[in-house]
């Protein structure tokens, strides 16, 4: 009998709170946040005096990602400090760490001197999108060079 008991609990604890492998698109519709937003965010130096630049993410909790169009100038080509780090990523402001690695590969920009870009879209945690979403401004995007492996140029999220 308790076994039976137990299974029908279960069985109603699913149907309740919904399996824990749940569609990445099934996002709870009362967020305190919309569950996608665009952030455009001006690069500035961090590093190089000469660097400047421009970030365009948009993150994407239903999809689980986040698509960014970066254009970079004045710093040279962007390189990994390290070899498997990534040269561009979202920073948390507590501890510096890095919450997105854009896994970006600039390329050179037809026409132009030193300048670079890079758009692509990456997958990331959910928990790391929505602490995002929640909190922008805890949060900075930074692109690294040869010259400048802490990083070249950088920007707040919000």
């Amino acid at each position: 009998m308790r076994k039976v008991l137990f299974l029908a609990a279960l069985l109603v604890g699913l149907t309740v709170a919904g399996p824990a492998w749940a569609a990445p698109d099934d996002v709870p519709t009362n967020l305190p946040v919309v569950p996608e937003q665009t952030f455009t965010v001006e690069l500035v130096p961090s590093g190089d005096p000469d660097g400047s630049g421009t970030a365009e993410l948009t993150v994407d909790l239903k999809t689980g990602t986040v698509c960014y169009d970066i254009t970079v100038t004045g710093i040279g080509e962007p390189t990994e400090p390290a070899a498997g780090i990534g040269n561009a990523h979202i920073h948390s402001h507590a501890g510096g760490g890095i919450a997105v690695d854009l896994e970006t590969q600039f390329s050179a920009v037809e026409g132009a001197v030193d300048t670079y870009q890079a758009s692509e879209c990456v997958t990331a945690p959910r928990q790391v999108l929505l602490d995002i979403l929640l909190h922008p401004e805890d949060y900075y995007v930074n692109v690294h060079t040869d010259e400048f492996p802490g990083g070249a140029i950088q920007g707040d999220l919000a």
